[in-house]
């Protein structure tokens, strides 16, 4: 879910995380395959798991390819669940409502199904490499096109508009904003009225469920199919420099601070503008693009260490310092809901700790001769 305006606009998306809460950190390097871990107990996607060293930038590359193959494939899975749920409609008059009523736990399951394919794509896919697609000059447009444009109606002058045009039946949207957080999520989550056909009560949930737009969930579904494949396409292609490393890491860590005052919108009024946030904390989002952002940097310290060891731990104990800060708001927000003043002064707190990182890595560069990009 992005967060490209203000600090970074004309640049590239957002920033944070690491490991999680669940044990899912592996020791040694990435190998390709699924990296996602069965919760067992709930039957809810869980993180990607991010090895606790990466070797070298090619470990980098594995680890964005191997996430992006698994985008891919619940974007298939959406679309599957998509197809039936059209199925489904179709057999009640095209009525959403005649549908829930006639067939509740199909529709509810079904719905269940959207739901967990758009958090594979999103909360736990996009969120866990948005840090290297949005820091890398030649894959920063997916992050835009993806997760992180506004819609024409939302940005300023200086904000980048995502340039999606989507046609599903009688419904068009012509640059309503990014696809996952302000077209996907609030379609399958239910938060955006112009995308769902009206409300019903379904076993499982609590309140009145959003029915979504059966057609608008496939041709979203195709729009990911490509797009994530493209991404497939240039990133395989992607040969990583230590600039490149260094120009994620420059950019992608200072943007730390902008989610805080999205959660606080999505804590205040139930979801941020558009129905977007809704599918997991703002939290999690930190934890999943910090998470690539440290490992961009693990594959350049060894080299920072040759030229000045205490500068390079330093900036490791950095990272370290704020995967710790997000675990201990994660785990204080869960055990009692955090108010939006202490947000606000957290979000103070990460910007803090962010701008220091940003400037010892302007320093690391230096070391190595690395010109970066003006922020």
């Amino acid at each position: 879910m992005g967060c490209r305006q203000g600090q970074l606009a004309g640049r590239m998306g957002r920033g944070m995380s690491r490991a999680f809460l669940a044990g899912v950190v592996l020791s040694g390097s990435l190998t390709c395959g699924s990296v996602w871990a069965a919760d067992v107990a709930s039957d809810r996607p869980t993180p990607p798991v991010i090895p606790a060293h990466v070797q070298g930038k090619d470990g980098v590359k594995t680890y964005l390819l191997t996430v992006i193959e698994n985008i891919i494939k619940a974007s298939h899975d959406l679309k599957a669940a998509g197809q039936a749920y059209e199925k489904l409609l179709a057999d009640h008059e095209n009525d959403a409502l005649k549908a829930a009523k006639a067939k509740p736990e199909e529709a509810a399951r079904l719905i269940k199904q959207m739901r967990n394919a758009y958090e594979r794509i999103d909360s736990y896919g996009f969120e866990y490499i948005e840090g290297i697609v949005a820091g890398v000059p030649s894959l920063a447009k997916y992050d835009v096109e993806l997760d992180s444009g506004l819609p024409k109606s939302m940005a300023g002058p200086d904000d980048e508009v995502a340039a999606v045009v989507i046609n599903a039946g009688d419904l068009k949207l012509d640059r309503d904003g990014s696809l996952n957080n302000f077209l996907i999520e609030p379609t399958v989550f239910g938060t955006n009225d112009k995308f769902t056909l009206g409300k019903a009560e379904l076993p499982g949930f609590e309140g009145a469920v959003g029915l979504p737009h059966a057609k608008l969930v496939i041709a979203l579904a195709d729009y990911a199919i490509d797009g994530y494949n493209r991404l497939q396409k240039d990133a395989k292609a992607w040969t990583p420099s230590d600039k490149d490393c260094f120009e994620v890491i420059y950019a992608m860590t200072p943007t730390l601070a902008d989610y805080f005052e999205e959660w606080k919108e999505s804590k205040i009024a139930g979801s941020a503008e558009g129905g977007r946030f809704v599918a997991v904390s703002r939290i999690s989002d930190m934890r999943g693009i910090m998470s690539s952002v440290r490992l961009t940097w693990q594959s350049v310290e060894p080299q920072v260490k040759a030229r000045d060891a205490a500068l390079a731990a330093s900036i490791t104990q950095g990272y370290a310092q704020v995967m710790e800060f997000i675990d201990t708001i994660d785990a204080r927000d869960k055990t009692r809901p955090l108010t939006a003043e202490a947000i606000d002064a957290l979000g103070s707190q990460a910007k803090e700790r962010a701008d220091k990182i940003t400037v010892q890595t302007a320093q690391a560069a230096a070391l190595l001769n690395i010109e970066l990009s003006a922020q």
